[in-house]
Formats: structure tokens, sequence, C-alpha cells
């Protein structure tokens, strides 16, 4: 199975339910960078609620996410304090954030998509997740929307492509169909985990991060159990 999804900061546990379910993941960092969205910013829990934790960016309206800076180093410094600041009695804080902390001071970051990256690679690693994740630039493929995505599904030689319901609403199943493609439809619910300042109540929706410092030993069968996969019918 293959899944593809454009660069994330952080992101949810339903992004991570897609990557777990496959034996490649293509992150796409050679599509147009989407200001004000998920690509440099997500959610945490704090004492008064859900809240941003964002890396300010440069771009241009007409900018790719591997194109894209960081404003500057300082602001990653700024994110080990706000993560800090709001999860040291997290169960898990020294685990992870001695992790992210190694990660974040061992090079120094200049773009988005390589911290994105390589934030990513350390969370599956902290879940024992093993899967392979490619690069769009990689495969230097010209073709848009749903083209692309086949394109990039045929350059691996996969026959199953998991998808959301958002990327159903732009696909031509057919084209899949016709090249013997499988297409698989993945929802997520949550139910609640381990968090702090329960005062808040539960939050959904929150980066992977949230469940990492509070329930780090289930996090991986959390995600797998609480997502599903089901064919779509053509």
């Amino acid at each position: 199975m293959i899944s593809i999804h454009q660069s994330q900061f952080l992101p949810w546990l339903p992004y991570f339910y897609k990557i777990l379910k496959s034996d490649i993941f293509i992150m796409m960092d050679d599509v147009q960078y989407q200001k004000n969205g998920v690509q440099n910013r997500n959610s945490i829990k704090t004492p008064t609620g859900e809240s941003y934790l964002t890396i300010p960016v440069l771009s241009k309206s007409s900018s790719l996410i591997n194109e894209v800076h960081i404003l500057n180093d300082v602001y990653i410094q700024k994110m080990l304090k706000t993560l800090k600041t709001n999860y040291s009695k997290a169960k898990y804080f020294d685990i992870v954030f001695g992790e992210i902390e190694y990660l974040i001071n061992s090079k120094k970051y200049e773009k988005l998509n390589d911290l994105n990256m390589d934030l990513l690679f350390l969370s599956l690693k902290l879940i024992n997740a093993k899967v392979v994740i490619k690069k769009s630039s990689d495969f230097h493929i010209s073709s848009r929307k749903d083209d692309l995505v086949l394109d990039l599904i045929m350059a691996n030689s996969e026959k199953e492509y998991i998808t959301g319901s958002g990327g159903l609403t732009y696909m031509d199943l057919d084209k899949f169909s016709q090249k013997g493609i499988s297409i698989y439809e993945y929802n997520f619910k949550y139910r609640p985990y381990t968090q702090l300042w329960e005062k808040q109540g539960f939050i959904q929706y929150l980066s992977i991060i949230d469940l990492l410092f509070n329930d780090l030993e289930i996090a991986k069968e959390y995600i797998l159990t609480n997502g599903s996969l089901n064919l779509v019918e053509r």
C-alpha cells in the first residue's frame, strides 16, 4: 500500500494512521505552499485550551513547500521553550523532549521541509514504526492533481492507494481503475487518552506531540486501533 500527503509540521494522528498503514509514504514537497495552514503549524494543548505551535516562515505566493525558509532559527528555540512550558509535567516529557531537543540542536535548520521531515522521522522512531518515506521531488514528475498522485503510485509500482475523503473529491476514479489501482479511504475516530490540563476536557485534533508526551508507550497501538480502511467501490 502507498499513501501520499503534503509536508506538515508535527501532524495530527490521522496523518500518522495513514502512514502506519502504508508500505511506502510519499511526502509531497514540490507542490505549492499553503499559507496559514498546517505545513508550518499545528495544535497543542495548553492550560487555557488548544493553541497553535507555529514556525514563522518566509514564502511567496508561488513558493513550493521545499522552497520555504524558516524566518529565523530563534523561532525553533522558541518552539522548544513552548513545548517545555506546556508539557514538562507529562509522563514521557523527559524522553520525548530530550529526543526533540537533541535533534533541533544537532543541525541548523533553514528550510521548513527539512525540519518537517526530521520531526516526522523522529515521531516514527519514538513509536517504533518503520515505513519507507520518500519525497515527491525525487521523482521529478510535472503532472498535477490526481494525475500527479497516479504517476507517483505508478512510479513506485504500487496497486493499493490510501486517501482521505478530501482526496476523493478531486480524483477521477476511472483513471486509477484503468491502471488496476485499488483505492482505500481511511477514517479516524478519537477516543480519550491521557492529557494534561483536565479542566479543559479532552481535546481532539492535536499534533501527535500531545500523544507522545502523555502516552508514548501506547501511542502506536492507539493510532492503529482508532483508524479504519474501507475499499472505495467504483
